[in-house]
């Protein structure tokens, strides 16, 4: 405002000066036309010359304001419009926040009215007739956005959440999977489409689906994700690995492959620790079975795994038992108790009292307690026990939702991401 008023002020000025100066200046200006002469002062001249200057400037600037009226009239109208539309799509989107259909049905058909945006006032139409229960005005606008690349997604996601609700497996995974081909890092398409196909067991479709998740949860990792998260996703992976391989029953190659990549996301998953070696034992293999039963058996030792080493490593009683003893030095700590536990039972079978007593007062040493509490399923979901591992919980149906680990719940077969 002070920097107007000074500029101001100095053409003020600077004006005076000027007519003071051409005041001050001779000279006349004669003027011949059409038998008339007239004369003025040079400086009187100059004056009216600028005086009509500003005169034609003035009228140019009024016509043009005439001229442009109505546009401006119109524009106006068309701002006040456009307002009102934002307006009405705010609080439409808002009653769709809060579960209002019939509030969101009317300012989603007030936006409509008063907006040129067909991408928003679809999304927001076909959000209130979803909500509404008007399933077929939501697919009609919902399959309008797929017309729109840049609206295709929310187009499939709507349709298949519609699907769902309709109880359409087929019609939701085909609207999963093409809202995943168009965005292909999308957690929300791939987590839908990963349920549906294993609804279905198909587990070959739905690993990709999975990976997909296991990714953005890596990128995530510092913000959002939580390590029971990672470890889900972890032993969902390796879950589907291994009913993958038990559908190979014909080609123990493909088995063996799908064992192999679950064993290198969890070397100690017992599920495919147990299968595989007992493929390389069938096929005389015993180094190769050796290797991975030691490996699961330092991560979370399990009767099983010794049972099986029994056979691959082709030793007798005394040389079994001592070499047990020696893979109890690399043992988890967290497992120590339970290995010298179970190493103490296999001394006591073939006779080795001694040995036997041994590695009992070991595992009295860790907490003073004779007493191991071994190992079982839980299930992470409904906190129900079970002798053997299945894919899905027996008692809530839960995928992937048992682990090995003590009934106080801590030492998971799993360990956190």
């Amino acid at each position: 405002m002070f920097k107007k008023l000074i500029i101001l002020f100095a053409i003020v000025i600077g004006a005076a000066a000027a007519a003071s100066w051409l005041a001050t200046q001779p000279g006349v200006v004669r003027v011949e036309w059409l038998g008339w002469r007239m004369e003025l002062p040079t400086s009187l001249a100059v004056a009216l010359i600028v005086v009509f200057a500003l005169i034609l400037v003035f009228f140019d600037r009024l016509w043009r304001a005439i001229r442009g009226m109505p546009g401006w009239l119109g524009g106006r109208l068309r701002q006040r419009r456009e307002d009102a539309g934002h307006h009405a799509l705010t609080l439409g989107l808002m009653a769709v926040s809060a579960g209002e259909p019939a509030e969101a049905r009317k300012y989603a058909s007030r936006a409509e009215r008063l907006l040129k945006a067909p991408k928003l006032t679809g999304l927001l139409a076909a959000q209130a007739a979803h909500l509404a229960g008007d399933y077929q005005a939501a697919r009609r606008y919902f399959t309008l956005l797929l017309d729109d690349r840049e609206t295709a997604f929310l187009g499939h996601i709507g349709l298949m959440r519609l699907a769902l609700d309709d109880q359409d497996p087929a019609m939701a995974r085909d609207a999963a999977r093409a809202a995943l081909k168009l965005r292909p890092n999308s957690v929300l398409a791939a987590d839908h489409l990963f349920r549906l196909e294993i609804d279905r067991n198909d587990w070959s479709a739905a690993l990709p689906a999975l990976e997909v998740i296991s990714r953005q949860q890596k990128k995530s990792k510092a913000k959002t994700a939580s390590a029971d998260r990672f470890s889900a996703i972890l032993r969902q992976r390796c879950s589907l690995h291994v009913l993958k391989a038990r559908g190979f029953a014909d080609d123990r190659t493909a088995a063996d492959k799908e064992l192999n990549a679950a064993l290198k996301l969890d070397p100690a998953f017992l599920p495919a620790v147990m299968m595989l070696a007992d493929h390389y034992i069938d096929d005389k293999a015993y180094s190769r079975a050796a290797k991975i039963l030691e490996k699961a058996f330092w991560l979370a030792p399990h009767k099983a795994i010794i049972t099986r080493l029994k056979t691959a490593w082709e030793s007798n009683d005394g040389q079994f038992v001592a070499r047990l003893i020696k893979l109890l030095q690399k043992l988890d700590p967290v497992h120590k108790k339970t290995g010298y536990h179970l190493v103490a039972e296999q001394a006591r079978l073939v006779g080795i009292e001694g040995e036997a007593e041994w590695l009992l007062a070991k595992a009295r040493d860790i907490d003073g307690s004779d007493e191991d509490s071994n190992p079982i399923w839980l299930c992470i979901a409904c906190k129900s026990r079970h002798d053997e591992w299945q894919a899905f919980c027996p008692s809530c149906d839960e995928f992937s939702a048992l682990v090995w680990c003590r009934p106080t719940g801590i030492s998971p077969l799993i360990k956190q991401a």
